[in-house]
């Protein structure tokens, strides 16, 4: 997926304006790694909100299911991470259980 497809416009702006308030709710009630994430991806550790963004232990807003894997930009819960945690769950995606017949 190219980035161009991402960026048109069509739910950028959402996408920031809900990233940013993420980060104020963590900044205000303490969320760790991976707080509310469904597939437990995260460290569980507190997140400074303070670090500037190009440090490891930065705030980033994460999708629970990547835009690789067909997720999509607006829409979707956001969970508070790490940038190097959000790093090493790449485009993984949750593995489907399916009941034996």
């Amino acid at each position: 997926m190219s980035s161009r497809s991402i960026r048109d416009g069509k739910g950028h702006r959402a996408y920031r304006r809900a990233q940013a308030a993420l980060k104020r709710r963590t900044r205000v009630q303490h969320l760790p790694c991976g707080h509310g994430s469904p597939s437990g991806w995260g460290c569980g550790e507190q997140i400074d909100t303070l670090l500037p963004k190009e440090h490891k232990r930065s705030f980033t807003a994460d999708h629970d299911q990547a835009l690789a894997n067909g997720g999509r930009l607006v829409g979707q819960v956001l969970v508070p991470m790490h940038r190097d945690c959000n790093a090493r769950k790449g485009d993984n995606a949750t593995p489907e259980v399916w009941a034996a017949t």
